[in-house]
């Protein structure tokens, strides 16, 4: 005869950790490096600094780059989290970027409906600090 705890399956989960796409802050310094000829001897460091000092938020949204980047992860994700069985669960830090790079993906999959156990949690605790 099984035990009590022999009668219960516990399902598997699947984690994966995502990145933010690129930041509109990367797009800044690689125009800075541009601008003031960064990696070569004429590099203008005053000039860069105050360039990215000017253009640089705290919290950036995505670049093009990082907007594309975001896009490409929903076109895989998707159809590898709707068919999931169980519940499906987010984990997004607050920080804009993080957001704009799961919304394709979370679109996407409510437009798909066929897993209606989506859930996302924007947790504070998950940030990054300088």
């Amino acid at each position: 005869m099984a035990s009590s705890k022999e009668k219960y399956v516990r399902r598997s989960i699947s984690v994966r950790l995502i990145r933010h796409g690129e930041s509109k802050n990367n797009q800044v310094y690689r125009e800075a490096q541009r601008l003031f000829k960064g990696g070569t001897p004429d590099f203008d460091l005053k000039g860069w600094t105050e360039y990215v000092d000017k253009h640089r938020v705290a919290d950036p949204g995505l670049s093009d780059v990082g907007q594309e980047q975001a896009l490409r992860l929903s076109h895989y994700l998707e159809p590898h989290l709707v068919n999931q069985a169980g519940e499906v669960r987010f984990v997004i830090s607050p920080m804009r970027r993080t957001i704009e790079t799961m919304l394709p993906t979370l679109t996407a999959m409510n437009r798909s409906n066929e897993n209606p156990q989506i859930k996302t949690f924007i947790n504070g605790f998950y940030f990054e600090s300088e």
